[in-house]
């Protein structure tokens, strides 16, 4: 996440998934390689290490491997439909808040009233197949949340997004301008309550 431009009447923050971008394309390549260029390679590869090309390596047969070569269309896939570029502006001067995403398949933008929006806060998100967190962005309004992104991450990244929005806006946040929300939030609440003070939901 980079701020662009912060004054008291505008906040641009340019939000360019740069490691998802890396590790699909690194996906890619290793799934294309390991699945079609490592049984063509493997006869060289042998005769590095003094093994003659009477083994019958160039006629060995590696059963699913081509698979993992076929498989190499899902990181690409990944990487054009998901993982876009945005741009996220706030104008006090317009009343908008605009949400741009640029990717391979052209620009859209998305504007929402800034009247009616209330701060942003991170929601956790808890795998239960591999025990992982991630961490997602949210935009309060009204009526609606929106999420930053479509995916979650596992750095400081939306976590900085919500402060840096938050730090902007300043107090008219409201209720929704903590970093608590989900299973946390719930938790707090509990925990709250049970010492006597109760907050409105």
């Amino acid at each position: 996440m980079r701020i662009v431009d912060s004054s008291p009447d505008r906040l641009v923050l340019d939000i360019r998934p740069i490691a998802l971008m890396i590790v699909c394309a690194g996906l890619f390549l290793l799934f294309l390689l390991l699945g079609f260029g490592l049984p063509a390679a493997l006869p060289a590869i042998a005769s590095l290490f003094g093994v003659p090309a009477s083994a019958g390596l160039a006629d060995l047969q590696m059963p699913g491997m081509h698979l993992l070569g076929y498989a190499s269309v899902i990181p690409l896939l990944v990487g054009v439909f998901l993982i876009k570029a945005r741009r996220l502006s706030f104008d006090r001067t317009t009343g908008l808040v605009t949400l741009a995403t640029r990717g391979v398949l052209g620009h859209r933008e998305t504007t929402y009233p800034l009247s009616r929006f209330r701060g942003a806060s991170v929601v956790r998100n808890r795998s239960s197949g591999n025990n992982s967190t991630t961490y997602t962005a949210i935009l309060h309004f009204d009526d609606q949340t929106v999420p930053v992104t479509p995916y979650g991450t596992g750095g400081k990244e939306p976590g900085a997004i919500a402060e840096a929005i938050n730090g902007w806006l300043g107090p008219r946040g409201g209720p929704n301008s903590f970093t608590l929300t989900g299973e946390d939030a719930a938790e707090a609440l509990q925990a709250l309550e049970k010492l006597g003070i109760k907050l409105p939901r």
